[in-house]
């Protein structure tokens, strides 16, 4: 049972502070091919891609607004005409054609249109991704898709809309909104500091200390309030992978020159209760961010709350992070509705159930919520293009960009770090 677990866990190689491992996975005897190259359907009609010869398989539509493709390769035919679905099964990258017909125009009888398909020949586990597929998604190739009513029709301002620009993923987007002079978010001379406390709380949930860092702005004053950002790091590492950046003189540096408001950063380290396994891929350091909300929630926010000066309004709250981190910080920005008015998502890993990312329910749409990774990130592959359409599909209006060259690296995330503030709390934010 570990083993299975352990298997299906390397599959979203993710970052440590030092280095990674590059993952081998053994080569299949035969290769891997759809049982056929063609499909039709008739809209509204559903049928599944069949896949042999392969362990890790994940599905893709070239546009959503003709056909769609769930996790298990189950095609729904949406509106009249023909696309591809990009089907990835261990390395190789194979396309169904399919077309889409009005209703009772008649479809493809073929065994391939078959409505169920064997579990020996599709496998069902997220993440479908491993490390060595190298992202196919163009930036330029995002379907058009039907902007999404308002769903707060009573306050017409809630609907926060960026420029175009600022979700296109586009090289020269990137350079207009997106690229920093990085020699500007050190430390210059006469720049305050502010300070980087290691903390401790106790959490009822794990039933253990948890270790935090705590970023307090210069001159922090007890009597202000103060909005804050909780920062989650990646799998296999502890807070001190954000802290290793430098974000302190970074941050110091965007307060002291009036770029951003201050505020207070908290950087938990979600690991197990007993530390960090030497495995990065254990299911002990995997469980730790399964159970965060909880723990975020009964334990970490109201210890903040008491012995912080934040502000505990929405408007006020943030949450981001990297690689798991990343996933995390969407499954907690939206799953705690009325929660946050800052997500930030950053080369984020597979795993996450993407029904949560919607804003039914709430009272305000988030006034920031960003998605980034870098184009040649082979860890994470096409999962952080998959969470923005998902996000695109369901009207939540953020910011998409793709970072020129990145890898699975610090250099993405302390650039979408910055961003992310600048975004959120500087004068550059939506009002």
């Amino acid at each position: 049972m570990l083993k299975s677990t352990l298997k299906k866990a390397a599959v979203f190689l993710l970052a440590t502070s030092v280095s990674f491992t590059t993952v081998q996975f053994s080569v299949a005897a035969k290769k891997p091919i759809l049982s056929s190259k063609k499909l039709t359907l008739s809209v509204g009609e559903s049928k599944k891609i069949k896949v042999k010869n392969a362990k890790k398989i994940s599905f893709r539509s070239k546009d959503k607004t003709i056909a769609t493709v769930n996790k298990k390769g189950l095609v729904k035919g949406i509106n009249e005409g023909a696309v591809k679905i990009v089907v990835k099964a261990d390395k190789k990258t194979l396309t169904c054609s399919v077309t889409v017909k009005k209703s009772g125009s008649g479809s493809d009888p073929s065994p391939s249109a078959a409505p169920t398909a064997s579990p020996a020949t599709v496998k069902t586990a997220a993440p479908t991704l491993a490390p060595s597929v190298t992202p196919t998604t163009s930036p330029t190739s995002e379907p058009t898709i039907a902007p999404t009513e308002n769903p707060f029709p009573d306050n017409p301002e809630t609907k926060i809309v960026w420029p175009e620009g600022m979700k296109s993923g586009l090289v020269d987007d990137f350079n207009n909104y997106f690229k920093l002079d990085m020699t500007e978010y050190d430390r210059k001379k006469g720049t305050k500091l502010g300070t980087m406390n290691t903390i401790s709380y106790y959490s009822e949930v794990i039933g253990a200390d948890r270790e935090c860092f705590v970023f307090l702005p210069p001159e922090y004053d007890e009597s202000k309030e103060y909005p804050v950002i909780y920062m989650i790091h990646g799998l296999g590492c502890t807070g001190g992978q954000w802290v290793n950046m430098n974000i302190r003189s970074s941050f110091s540096a965007m307060i002291g020159r009036g770029e951003v408001k201050p505020f207070i950063a908290v950087i938990p380290s979600v690991v197990p209760k007993d530390g960090l396994s030497q495995n990065t891929y254990s299911s002990e350091n995997i469980g730790a961010f399964t159970g965060f909300i909880e723990e975020f929630s009964k334990d970490l926010e109201p210890y903040i709350k008491k012995n912080y000066s934040i502000s505990e309004k929405p408007e006020d709250t943030g949450v981001c992070g990297l690689s798991m981190g990343g996933m995390e910080a969407l499954s907690l920005g939206f799953s705690l509705k009325n929660h946050f008015n800052f997500i930030g998502s950053f080369s984020a890993a597979p795993t996450l159930d993407t029904s949560c990312l919607n804003i039914k329910n709430w009272d305000f749409a988030p006034e920031v919520v960003m998605v980034c990774t870098g184009d040649k990130d082979e860890t994470v592959g096409d999962n952080p293009y998959n969470y923005h359409m998902t996000l695109k599909e369901n009207g939540v209006e953020h910011i998409w960009y793709l970072y020129p060259g990145g890898t699975h690296s610090d250099p993405v995330w302390k650039n979408a770090a910055i961003n992310f503030v600048r975004y959120s709390l500087g004068e550059t934010s939506v009002k």
